[in-house]
């Protein structure tokens, strides 16, 4: 008497009543897994089902994007001081004596960096709206222009031809005036001169590179009387201070003298 196995125990690959034995030189079939088959047609099925929007999902995005938004608008600026592009600096290029030292200010257009790194000076093209009643923006990025190509020119041609006639010529080559950096910074030094030569009269001059050390484009204007919001105020409190310290100092002192001449003499 043939006693049945358990499904558990059974071999699939066992030849049976239900299942006769392959055909020989063939694969053996894999035996049918209902519970596969069901998960792969429940996993097409939520694939294919249409995908709603989620509610907490859609107001997640739309709070994240107000918010870069509003960082993004509410980021702050270039504070006010000698750092913003429009900041009046004194004219430091002017005897203290000089009656323009005292009616002119400075608006200083800062180095850029980013184009060529210390290859060759570059200036913000960045435009000062303080410059507006004097300097327009077409007549200002011309001449920022002008000065970055004509550095840009004269700091990165001629290398090795002024190294090869410097050494040549013990360095005469360059005493003279032959190298091709300081021939291209005399061109851009007569471009300025030729840039102030039409505003004349108007106070307006824009000031040589070498008397910068090259760090920054020096624009004079006339003096456009800004002052910075509270520091009248700041001065007055001062004034007011100083006024009281001093009076006090002057009470102090008469007290002294007083109690020194009424003092027995010893």
């Amino acid at each position: 008497m043939t006693t049945a196995l358990p499904s558990f125990l059974a071999d699939p690959s066992l030849p049976t009543k239900n299942h006769p034995p392959p055909p020989p030189n063939q694969p053996i079939p894999p035996p049918p897994n209902s519970d596969l088959e069901a998960a792969a047609a429940a996993a097409n099925a939520v694939a294919n089902a249409p995908q709603t929007p989620n509610d907490n999902t859609a107001r997640t995005s739309t709070g994240t994007s107000r918010h870069s938004n509003s960082s993004s608008a509410a980021a702050p600026s270039i504070p006010w001081g000698p750092s913003h592009p429009c900041y009046p600096h004194p004219n430091a290029h002017l005897p203290l004596a000089s009656p323009l030292a005292a009616s002119t200010r400075i608006i200083r257009v800062p180095r850029d960096w980013m184009p060529l790194g210390d290859l060759a000076p570059q200036y913000s093209m960045t435009y000062p709206e303080i410059l507006e009643q004097w300097v327009s923006e077409q007549d200002f990025r011309v001449l920022v222009g002008r000065v970055n190509e004509g550095l840009e020119e004269a700091f990165t041609k001629g290398g090795w031809r002024d190294l090869v006639l410097g050494v040549a010529t013990g360095w005469l080559w360059e005493d003279f005036g032959g190298a091709s950096v300081k021939r291209g910074c005399r061109v851009v030094e007569a471009q300025i001169e030729e840039w102030n030569r039409g505003r004349e009269g108007e106070g307006v001059r824009c000031w040589g590179l070498r008397r910068t050390g090259y760090m920054s484009l020096d624009i004079q204007i006339p003096d456009p009387h800004i002052r910075v919001v509270g520091a009248e105020e700041e001065e007055e409190e001062q004034e007011e201070e100083q006024e009281e310290q001093e009076t006090n100092g002057r009470i102090e002192q008469q007290e002294a003298e007083a109690e020194t001449a009424t003092a027995p003499n010893t």
